[in-house]
């Protein structure tokens, strides 16, 4: 074996993360798959529900059930094996309260999603259902910022950014709307949030503190660039798109419905068995939106700023999982996000096919409103509350 395919097999943190979430994921899929196979559902909510109350009401404890249900792997995604890697981590304790706070919150959340669909059902059938679903999945898009916020307790900083926007300006780059959040975690990235018009560039304060003004006004810089050129607005119509359409899709199938709190979790667990269909194939456009992004940030660059992006890159990468080079295979199925190494080959070249941003982890945070329980054991945010909502973008 070559010394680059050992480097490739070392564990690693990396590694250890994408194992951890084949686990969960895997687990999740076969429980799910067991419970509509065998009707189960409809044997653990015979007569619940009948008002938004008495829905909500059981809708919550299934949400509660299922974060139990998770809450091993999570506790390893979390603080384990971020500790046995020597990552930053916090303190079990302050793990623990962290994420009793964010599964409470994630869990009301998907409740009131449920429920309000269940209601629209009853009032107006399930065509009209479908059309309050999509409208929830506009709204968790609104709302991601307040949302975020309250799963994970982040708060507002008043970091100065008075130098980033004078480098911006130099740029020729007009500044964006921008809310700097702090965050504990060093995998937080932020992301863009709200409706496609109407984009907030959301940073954690910790770029503030770690990058120099030129480096940060490249990396908002490439978030307008992905607003202005349509790359964002293209991956939430992806994602809703697909997340919408499963969902509808998954009413259709054995013990599904709309008409029952039993006919809604059976509902949910198909869909999640659909959502991880999505985490196989929506990577591969995700990654095209990468790359599109990468190019156009750097296509007007100077050789120097040039050379400062890619470092900055680099810098990022190393605050996710520190993994510069993949093997192809593992980054084809596994990964929405280009290897350092990948990206920093391909800049400059043209993307090929549809080439949607953040596709796949914005169908991820969107499948919130159908009670899905993946939404947050992918490798990247297993056990990670901060990054349940702004699950980690490229830059």
């Amino acid at each position: 074996m070559s010394s680059s395919h050992r480097a490739l097999d070392a564990p690693t943190y990396a590694r250890g993360r994408l194992q951890l979430g084949i686990a969960g994921v895997g687990t999740m899929v076969l429980l799910a798959a067991t419970l509509v196979g065998l009707r189960l559902p409809a044997a653990i909510f015979p007569d619940a529900g009948g008002s938004f109350i008495g829905d909500l009401r059981a809708l919550l404890g299934w949400s509660v059930g299922l974060a139990l249900v998770t809450l091993p792997v999570e506790a390893l995604g979390g603080f384990f094996v971020p500790r046995a890697f020597r990552r930053r981590h916090p303190s079990l304790v302050t793990w623990i309260l962290g994420w009793l706070r964010g599964a409470l919150v994630v869990a009301v959340l998907m409740s009131a999603c449920g429920a309000t669909t269940l209601a629209a059902a009853r009032a107006a059938g399930s065509g009209a259902a479908i059309g309050v679903f999509g409208i929830l999945l506009f709204a968790l898009l609104f709302l991601q910022l307040p949302i975020a916020r309250a799963v994970a307790g982040l708060r507002a900083s008043q970091a100065g950014l008075g130098a980033m926007e004078e480098e911006l300006k130099s740029l020729g780059a007009k500044a964006p709307a921008i809310t700097v959040l702090e965050a504990e975690d060093e995998g937080f990235t932020g992301g863009i949030a709200g409706l496609p018009g109407r984009e907030t560039c959301v940073l954690p304060v910790a770029w503030v503190g770690r990058f120099e003004p030129r480096a940060l006004a490249l990396l908002v810089d490439r978030r307008a660039r992905i607003v202005s050129g349509g790359l964002r607005a293209a991956g939430v119509a992806l994602a809703a798109l697909w997340t919408l359409g499963t969902f509808a899709a998954a009413t259709t199938l054995p013990g599904a419905g709309l008409a029952s709190v039993a006919g809604f979790v059976a509902t949910s667990l198909w869909f999640s068995l659909f959502s991880f269909v999505g985490l196989l194939v929506l990577p591969t456009p995700s990654r095209r939106g990468t790359r599109a992004a990468d190019t156009r940030a750097a296509a007007e660059l100077g050789d120097d700023d040039r050379a400062l992006f890619a470092a900055t890159l680099s810098a990022l990468d190393q605050l996710q999982d520190d993994e510069p080079e993949r093997s192809a295979s593992v980054e084809s199925i596994f990964h929405p996000i280009p290897s350092l190494g990948s990206r920093q080959r391909a800049l400059g070249e043209p993307p090929r096919g549809l080439a949607p941003w953040h596709v796949a982890r914005t169908a991820i945070y969107l499948s919130i409103a159908g009670m899905n329980p993946l939404h947050r054991l992918v490798h990247c945010n297993v056990g990670r509350p901060e990054l349940w909502a702004f699950l980690p973008s490229d830059g």
